[in-house]
């Protein structure tokens, strides 16, 4: 507990210190540690770490602050790679005896160290140098990629049970990530920790709202928005997608402005833990399995296109994605691909056993 307890001191010194504009030199930040080279990572204000989501940078906090906990007074100068194998099987033990190996806990925190050490070599440290050629050619058991997917029978008894519980802020929501194929961010938004206005205008308890779809993204039947990931432009015709424009009838004439997805509670867009929170609700009262979460959607979506045979280059560009690749990660349902093979297969070998014969006379 002391430990703890100087740590937070010594945490909280840093941000009197920095949020004052006296910021220590650079050789004070780093001594050569692990710890320290976290620090100069967070501190640096030349550091890629300031350029991330606030989501994204909260995710990288976790993993920075296990390497801080765990291995943080370790001298680069002398870490190896089997040092970095022992930590990873160290952050990987199960929580309590008997319990599951927490293997996204021990790879997002290797990864992390990947992150800052390649810092360190853009500042020319021979030892992250070194350590970064050593991590180059180290791979480690990731968090293997998720499975499941909504379909529209779920999707459907969703957005039923969605109305029933006077929720259909949540059945539009659900239906746009299928239809559209889109990230939930791209169509609830996220509220960042920023009071200035931007685009959308909508500022709210010191936060403000970006990034989801508003009705200003909609010309005529054309909905057209930039994606946040990517940056990529997708384009969608309402008028082909019946469900949607089903749901979004129940938005009345004068209040079609702003966002599309707005919570009846507090009459401003979902924040995302409230949005996961009353998915979770509506899908268990829908008997959708606990599995399957909202982000599943849009595996949904890649699929059921997939599945249908539409081309993968339209589905590519329907998802947003930059990648083929990518949209084939998202396709969940291997078993009607590996049938459709293997009918192949088979009426292949008919037809060269039906030539054989043909050529033998019989």
């Amino acid at each position: 507990m002391q430990h703890i307890a100087a740590r937070c001191r010594d945490l909280q010194g840093q941000m009197l210190e920095w949020s004052s504009g006296h910021r220590a030199p650079d050789r004070a930040l780093y001594d050569g540690t692990v710890r320290s080279l976290v620090r100069r990572y967070q501190l640096d204000p030349e550091s890629p770490y300031h350029d991330l989501r606030p989501r994204s940078r909260a995710f990288y906090d976790y993993g920075l602050g296990l390497l801080d906990k765990h291995v943080g007074e370790s001298d680069l100068s002398e870490v190896s790679g089997p040092d970095v194998r022992r930590w990873y099987k160290k952050l990987k033990e199960p929580a309590k005896d008997g319990g599951p190996e927490r293997v996204r806990r021990a790879y997002g925190a290797i990864q992390m160290l990947r992150v800052i050490v390649n810092y360190g070599r853009t500042l020319k440290l021979a030892e992250c140098r070194d350590l970064a050629d050593a991590l180059s050619a180290m791979e480690f058991k990731g968090v293997q990629r998720r499975e499941s997917r909504m379909t529209y029978a779920q999707v459907r008894a969703f957005r039923e049970h969605a109305h029933s519980l006077g929720r259909p802020s949540m059945a539009l929501g659900i239906t746009l990530q299928f239809d559209l194929g889109m990230r939930q961010r791209d169509v609830i938004g996220e509220w960042l920790p920023d009071a200035t206005p931007g685009d959308s205008g909508i500022v709210a308890e010191g936060m403000r709202w970006a990034d989801g779809l508003t009705f200003s993204h909609i010309t005529g039947t054309v909905l057209r928005k930039r994606t946040s990931k990517t940056g990529k432009v997708v384009e969608h015709d309402l008028a082909q997608l019946p469900d949607t424009l089903a749901e979004m009838e129940h938005i009345p004439a004068l209040k079609r402005i702003g966002p599309l997805v707005v919570n009846e509670e507090t009459g401003l867009p979902y924040k995302r833990r409230v949005y996961v929170k009353w998915f979770r609700t509506i899908a268990r009262a829908a008997g959708i399995p606990d599995e399957v979460w909202s982000m599943d959607a849009r595996a949904g979506a890649v699929t059921e296109a997939l599945d249908a045979r539409a081309m993968p280059l339209d589905v590519m560009n329907a998802a947003g994605h930059t990648q083929l690749s990518t949209t084939q990660g998202y396709d969940r349902s291997m078993v009607q691909k590996t049938a459709r093979v293997a009918k192949l297969r088979v009426a292949s070998r008919k037809n060269e056993a039906e030539n054989a014969d043909m050529g033998a006379g019989i």
